[in-house]
């Protein structure tokens, strides 16, 4: 059965309702089923957070406290709190890339704090910003990091420099990944209210910003270029995108909510976001104003999507969670009065949807911040720390559905028909690449290359012999400690009901035991030389 579901996270500025129920009593998260029953689920308690301090995974929710610099995180699956995480500055924003399995943090102090939750690694990036950061988002690759500020400008990390080791490069040393914005958006005029971004690949994508001043700016996130101005009649303080990219909805001040429709008729034509037309800024009219029942609603905080666009849930500063028809362009009702501000909502992916694509991996329990990896401690290789490990469950496959990576990543080694795969492209790759003029360096790189497979066959069946040999001894040499453990037990008794000494008695035995471990030392050691 079809089943669609929110989340929200509220602020505490006021005492609950009294006519509230225990369950919602101190409840600072809630997931609320809107169909095919429009009830409430699941609470988790003692959270509170201001305007776009919630991310929420897979199997996590994450919250900023208001005033304090902690991260609460709450299970999902176990429906508790799982942990309270300091930090060293207080956060104004957060969000979670999802397939890099890290949380976002924007701070007061206008930096970016990432942490890795499946490994505990913490990165920070510079202070780019000159005042906190006030709007944040990731495009649907999590590619980009996109950023905003009081200071007006809109900065664009890539998430990979940001989290990556430092590395060598081939001609000048050892290198360090940039930890400054990759390029930034410097048009607006006043502080940044609010940033959302589109669904396409991020060659193609696009950022829509709000500013303070009543301006929003269409942008191309590759480029920062300017593809469109939308003026507004109030300042859009949360932005939602259709799921085409074809309408983008403004929550204001006031309560309204503002639509824009990128196709539409216009003196010119049809209206496009194409850069190469000179139309002039748009200005939102009347009949795209969306107004709410009531004035004491108070600001539209925060917008979400339903999977399909079809619904616009609108998240008040009274607590009122409303559900708008963005075909009809108008208001179907009140979903719930969650008595304190609404200040995130998140839609979740239906579930009962066929054909529904399985995570890769999930996260049963996160790993606090271990600032150890933090100092990226080369272990001698590839930068990476020695302590650096991911915690991860990787869940069954459907049968059919399992390929060469999930079966090395489930079994024992890679499996033989990958290793084969890769020496075949390591050859083709080889051969192709060199140029089509010089047959004899071509030839001569051929052989190289064969010759090179040839070694890395013979070296892979010796290591598979000498794995297996050791597999043997190792075999045999538990035998032969059970039958001595056995031997050393039956002598300690023995000398006990005779009125000896049984350490004594078991000594000759310990012995036996050192050879026994000596010998097989000695074999594992000759294995390896062999094998080299």
């Amino acid at each position: 059965m079809l089943t669609e579901s929110f989340v929200a996270a509220t602020l505490t500025t006021k005492a609950p309702v009294t006519n509230t129920s225990a369950a919602l009593k101190d409840v600072g998260i809630f997931k609320h089923e809107l169909w095919p029953q429009n009830t409430f689920r699941q609470g988790f308690k003692k959270s509170s957070s201001r305007s776009g301090c919630a991310a929420i995974s897979a199997t996590h929710v994450f919250t900023a406290q208001a005033e304090k610099a902690v991260v609460n995180v709450y299970s999902r699956e176990r429906g508790n709190q799982e942990a309270t995480v300091p930090f060293p500055e207080k956060l104004s924003r957060i969000a979670f890339a999802g397939g890099a399995a890290v949380l976002v943090l924007g701070t007061e102090e206008g930096r970016l704090i990432l942490w890795e939750v499946a490994t505990g690694r913490l990165s920070t990036s510079s202070a780019a910003h000159l005042q906190g950061i006030s709007s944040l988002c990731i495009t649907p690759e999590d590619e980009y990091i996109i950023s905003g500020s009081g200071d007006t400008q809109i900065h664009v990390w890539s998430l990979a420099s940001l989290i990556s080791f430092k590395h060598r490069s081939d001609g000048f040393g050892n290198e360090e990944p940039s930890k400054s914005p990759i390029r930034s958006f410097s048009i607006h005029r006043s502080g940044i209210s609010a940033i959302q971004c589109g669904h396409s690949t991020s060659s193609t994508n696009l950022v829509v910003s709000g500013s303070l001043d009543g301006t929003c700016h269409v942008w191309h996130v590759d480029t920062c270029q300017l593809l469109r101005t939308i003026l507004l009649p109030t300042p859009a303080i949360s932005i939602a995108i259709d799921p085409a990219d074809r309408v983008f909805y403004f929550g204001a001040q006031s309560g309204d909510i503002f639509s824009w429709a990128v196709y539409q008729a216009s003196h010119n034509g049809i209206s496009s976001l194409d850069p190469s037309t000179t139309e002039a800024a748009r200005e939102i009219t009347m009949k795209d104003r969306w107004t709410t029942p009531s004035s004491d609603l108070g600001p539209a905080n925060c917008l979400s999507l339903s999977y399909d666009g079809s619904s616009l849930l609108s998240g008040h500063s009274n607590g009122a969670v409303l559900r708008w028809d963005t075909g009809k362009k108008r208001i179907s009702g009140e979903v719930t009065n969650l008595g304190q501000s609404v200040t995130w909502i998140q839609t979740l992916h239906p579930e009962g949807l066929l054909n529904a694509k399985a995570l890769d991996y999930n996260i049963p329990e996160i790993v606090k911040p271990n600032l150890e990896l933090s100092a990226q401690t080369d272990n001698g290789s590839c930068g990476v720390p020695s302590k650096y490990g991911l915690h991860a469950r990787i869940p069954p496959r459907a049968k059919g559905n399992v390929n060469c990576v999930d079966e090395a990543l489930s079994g024992s080694g890679f499996p033989q028909s990958m290793i084969e795969d890769a020496l075949n492209s390591l050859r083709n790759g080889g051969t192709t690449s060199m140029s089509g003029s010089n047959e004899a360096a071509t030839s001569s790189h051929t052989e190289r290359l064969e010759s090179e497979i040839s070694r890395l066959k013979q070296q892979l069946a010796a290591i598979n012999h000498s794995e297996q040999r050791r597999m043997e001894r190792r075999l045999v040499r538990s035998e032969k400690r059970k039958a001595l453990g056995l031997k050393k037990r039956e002598a300690y008794f023995a000398a006990k009901k005779e009125g000896r000494d049984g350490d004594a008695a078991m000594k000759q035995w310990e012995e036996k035991e050192k050879a026994i471990d000596a010998e097989s030392d000695d074999d594992e050691l000759a294995d390896d030389m062999d094998t080299e």
